[in-house]
């Protein structure tokens, strides 16, 4: 959605060291209420789909509501206002919302009263605080901006946990601005420290499951971040935005795959600390992820739900809905492909999903993120069964089902399969995939809970260079401690920018095979269910040893189900399998290349 900001007027309650807008007096003819609508018909008649109404503070003007209905009736889709919310009670709150204001950008850089000091305004923390709190009671949606300065930089990394202690699940967004100019320079990071800051936050944002995105516009470009895959979430370039007269391709962006959609580095910066590092972005999956969604609610929505399709013993072909309740989750498996910082979707959305998915016939299996983090996970479960055909499953790892009374009321609402990530057979190795220390016991409490209660149960393991070498202890494990569980055997995925395309990560199918062989032999002869190795996540079917041709159960892959993430070679078009093999993944092959496909005759 096109977003365009309106100036109401430049007056301020605050007097932020680092803000160039405000002004201690108004121009008459600039804050009128005729001029203010003319500038909203002028970003409407531009294209502008949102309103933001900015200042100064705006909520000190007392036509603020009528001002938001005519940009309602001007034919804005949505209006919003910034603001630092410190006059704004319950009754202004709703007030604002009865006129059509549906979203709130609050100023809030800080997680403390310190912030007083950065604003000039003696407990304007504690006002815009409760401000938030108005707004929110009166249904406005909040996001949150703070501004990476040199007097926030130190305590911004706690913003995250602060907003998602102090607000909750309510507050779904913060954007980080990086000023380049200011009224005091001293303030101003130059662009290799602000990019540490905004790592710094991107890491503990994605630890509290608060959402994050640089403003538009603003910010360090992303070569500035190395090839660190992580921050790509955090910028929505689009194609042709890289002509700013007060920015400068350096040399540098010459063999950047973004300069058409970047626009280089600010003059102001380069005049006042010099060029930063960069690291060009070289490839075109990296290119996609910086460029693709302009928004965090269009990301939520491309991926709550993902597809998947299977042959099952008993119902054939089976069309499979991953519906995402949550995108958070209480470990950090570094090969996860999903997107951790994103905020859950809204209940309506998860809803609609769910009964999408049941009433076109297909499998409902609840995801994440780690699903038992959603209050409401009872309730969707109910749901599902209500009007699902097929069995109801979760994917979790199965911590908080180590409480007994959280297993049961799932289990009571119709969870009838658990598919629960187990990706080491001691906690040592476990603990270090999962980057989670202490949670290796309470997944395996967690499947005890499960199978006590009668859950249809599988243990996957995926296996990455930390964890190979304990494949077959982890077939031995399931043997002696649960042995009617399917152990399900998952290679890691290099599918997104998110997943490290490294050699620490990613083994060569050469060196799985022999490893996997033996675990499935002594599968066999332990009497322990074992397969996976068709699946999407499971390896090119070409170089699964013929002797395991018995677990395979091969249905015809659609053309274009894997949304591009596969592609197959010359071998491929030459293999008996091809049309029930979906081929390797293009993280491999930019990895370790395709050279161990043998097609079968």
């Amino acid at each position: 959605m096109r977003s365009e900001q309106v100036q109401t007027h430049l007056r301020c309650n605050q007097n932020c060291t680092y803000c160039n807008a405000r002004r201690t007096t108004d121009d008459p003819a600039f804050v009128r209420a005729s001029a203010v609508i003319a500038r909203v018909d002028a970003v409407r008649a531009a294209g502008a789909r949102e309103v933001v109404l900015s200042g100064g503070e705006p909520a000190l003007r007392r036509d603020l509501a009528s001002l938001i209905t005519a940009a309602r009736h001007a034919g804005a889709e949505r209006v919003a206002l910034e603001t630092n919310a410190t006059v704004i009670d319950a009754t202004r709150a709703s007030e604002l919302r009865e006129a059509g204001l549906e979203r709130a950008l609050v100023n809030l850089a800080g997680d403390g009263p310190w912030l007083d000091a950065v604003t000039r305004d003696p407990g304007g923390f504690e006002a815009t605080v409760r401000g938030i709190d108005a707004l929110l009671a009166a249904g406005v949606r909040v996001d949150v901006q703070a501004a990476v300065i040199r007097s926030t930089a130190a305590r911004l990394p706690e913003l995250p946990a602060f907003v998602r202690e102090r607000f909750g699940e309510r507050v779904r967004t913060l954007l980080l601005t990086v000023p380049t100019s200011a009224p005091d320079a001293s303030e101003l990071l130059d662009y290799d420290t602000a990019g540490r800051v905004v790592r710094a936050v991107e890491m503990r944002a994605r630890q509290a499951g608060v959402a994050l995105k640089l403003a538009p516009g603003s910010g360090p470009p992303p070569c500035v971040h190395g090839r660190d895959p992580r921050v790509a979430h955090l910028y929505s370039l689009t194609p042709g935005a890289s002509v700013r007269r007060d920015h400068v391709h350096l040399a540098a962006c010459e063999t950047c795959v973004v300069r058409d959609r970047c626009a280089g580095i600010p003059r102001e910066v380069l005049d006042r600390t010099g060029a930063p590092s960069m690291t060009p972005v070289t490839t075109d999956r990296a290119r996609r992820r910086l460029s693709l969604i302009s928004t965090v609610e269009e990301q939520v929505a491309r991926e709550l739900v993902t597809p998947n399709r299977y042959l099952d013993p008993v119902h054939g072909d089976v069309d499979e809905a991953l519906v995402r309740v949550v995108f958070q989750c209480n470990q950090a498996c570094r090969f996860c492909f999903v997107s951790t910082h994103l905020p859950a979707a809204e209940s309506d959305a998860i809803e609609r999903a769910i009964r999408d998915a049941a009433t076109s016939g297909k499998k409902v299996t609840l995801s994440g993120g780690e699903p038992t983090l959603h209050p409401e996970l009872v309730r969707y479960v109910r749901l599902a069964k209500s009007l699902s055909k097929l069995p109801v499953l979760l994917q979790t790892n199965a911590i908080r089902l180590a409480d007994p009374a959280l297993a049961r009321a799932l289990v009571d609402a119709g969870i009838d399969e658990a598919f629960v990530s187990l990706h080491g057979a001691t906690a040592a190795v476990s603990d270090l995939v999962t980057q989670a220390p202490g949670t290796f016991e309470k997944t395996v409490r967690g499947v005890d809970q499960l199978v006590a209660l009668g859950t249809n149960v599988t243990l996957n393991f995926v296996i990455c260079q930390a964890n190979l070498h304990e494949l077959p202890a982890w077939v031995a494990l399931i043997a002696d401690r649960w042995p009617r569980v399917f152990a399900n055997v998952s290679f890691v995925a290099p599918s997104t920018d998110v997943v490290p395309r490294e050699h620490a990560l990613v083994p060569r199918y050469a060196d799985v095979l022999p490893v996997l062989a033996d675990a499935v032999a002594l599968a066999e002869s332990r009497g322990v269910e074992i397969g996976g190795f068709e699946s999407m996540c499971g390896v090119p079917l070409c170089l699964v040893p013929r002797s395991l041709d018995r677990y395979f159960e091969l249905s015809e892959v659609p053309p274009g189900f894997d949304a591009g993430e596969f592609v197959k070679t010359d071998t491929c078009a030459r293999c008996s399998l091809a049309s029930r093999c979906y081929g390797i993944r293009r993280g491999y092959v930019e990895l370790h290349g395709a050279s161990e496909l043998r097609p079968v005759g």
